[in-house]
């Protein structure tokens, strides 16, 4: 039996406008209302259009998840409806377990693909894939034009299936092409070694264990040393984010007070502040926080609360920029979620994260990275091992907290 799918809709949306109007005082109500009811009838009347005429029989249930996924695109580029399974996977994700390449993208305004950063020991960063590169092609499709989620959706996959991507790296000016074998991403979000008395972490994203991984790695080192360790480096380069609240765990470890960050709505009249409890994980040894254009979002949340409570210097380059919150809104059983930006992030000096990014007390460019550019060369990902030796920015934060000690140097 067909079903009248105008009529639905209709009756949904009459139910719709009287609830939103129910909020709007009357004489707004009678402004808006008519034209608000012409824009929902018309949406009916082409999805009535197109299920009828159409030259295949669409589903209408993914007409309706295309739509709802359009209208939050337009929005910006981390707005997006999350169907029951990639809702499912999300959750995965946070855990620190997934399947896939081990990137954390976003839509560029040139409306191409653009990696924020690689996941550390990922197949794709041992492939090569940097920060800041464009995807263009998957498997020879052209990315332009796709939503981020179907983007996302083509680069999901079974493991050990092999993937082409085609990638423009803006610093070299030229496109270069990847085949990778996806595979299980089993995220250890920290790692540490000793280097010279130097606590050395590297934290490479905020799951749901990072903090608590965190503070045994510091327990141990402090062990290790019997409690004589001189400062801690902590490396937050092309770390793309997580979770808000590990981000706030992480700060917190290393503050005894102050505030660590606070969110915004947008009239501002939602204003929610996170601050720090006393006990310093580090005794108040001195900290070195190193950045990169690849640190993004809950990276840049740690890094602005330690630069401006004056905990820690931050060197190497800018941060990505990504100081937005996502709210995910489950949409009932069956029905996935949608991830709605609904606040932005302020570092405790009151200044928004959102496209600025974090900048470093000591703006050092990796040499790595740069010869990588001068000499066109592909090689993997520049954190592939814990500590280069060679490391520059490593050494200058080295330098930096032995002339601490040395010196009683006050950051």
């Amino acid at each position: 039996m067909k079903k009248n799918i105008l009529h639905r809709l209709t009756l949904f949306i009459c139910a719709l406008i009287f609830y939103v109007c129910a909020y709007i005082p009357i004489v707004v109500a009678k402004e808006n209302t008519k034209t608000t009811y012409d824009l929902f009838e018309l949406f009916a009347h082409v999805f009535e259009t197109v299920n009828n005429d159409y030259i295949e029989k669409p589903n209408e249930e993914e007409l309706i998840h295309a739509a709802i996924n359009g209208m939050l695109n337009s929005l910006d580029p981390y707005s997006n409806y999350l169907s029951e399974k990639d809702f499912s996977d999300m959750q995965i994700d946070t855990k620190g377990a997934f399947g896939g390449l081990g990137l954390e993208v976003t839509l560029h305004e040139n409306g191409l693909v653009q990696v924020i950063s690689p996941i550390d020991d990922t197949p794709a960063s041992k492939a090569g894939i940097i920060a800041g590169d464009f995807i263009t092609h998957v498997d020879g499709e052209e990315v332009f034009g796709m939503s981020l989620g179907e983007a996302v959706g083509k680069m999901r996959g079974y493991i050990n299936t092999r993937i082409n991507l085609t990638i423009y790296r803006d610093s070299i000016k030229e496109v270069m092409n990847f085949e990778i074998i996806r595979g299980v991403i089993k995220i250890t979000p920290v790692k540490s070694e000793i280097i010279d008395n130097i606590g050395y972490i590297r934290i490479s994203t905020f799951s749901e264990i990072t903090n608590s991984t965190l503070a045994k790695a510091i327990h141990s080192m402090q062990k290790e040393l019997n409690g004589k360790i001189i400062g801690y480096i902590l490396d937050l380069r092309n770390n793309p984010g997580g979770l808000l609240d590990e981000a706030i765990k992480v700060s917190d470890s290393f503050l005894n007070k102050g505030e660590i960050v606070s969110t915004r709505d947008r009239d501002n009249s939602n204003i929610t502040s996170y601050y720090a409890k006393k006990g310093d994980v580090t005794n108040d040894k001195p900290i070195v926080v190193i950045i990169n254009k690849g640190s993004a979002s809950a990276s840049e949340i740690v890094a602005g609360a330690l630069r401006d409570n004056d905990r820690a210097t931050i060197i190497g380059t800018k941060s990505y920029g990504k100081g937005s919150v996502q709210t995910v809104m489950p949409l009932g059983r069956g029905n996935g979620a949608m991830k709605l930006t609904t606040s932005h992030y302020y570092t405790p000096s009151g200044k928004s994260i959102q496209t600025i990014g974090i900048k470093p007390h000591y703006e050092i460019e990796r040499e790595e990275a740069k010869a990588l550019r001068e000499t066109n060369q592909v090689e993997e990902n520049l954190n592939k091992s814990l500590y280069n030796k060679n490391d520059n920015q490593i050494k200058f934060a080295i330098k930096l907290i032995t002339a601490r000690i040395m010196r009683k140097y006050d950051y």
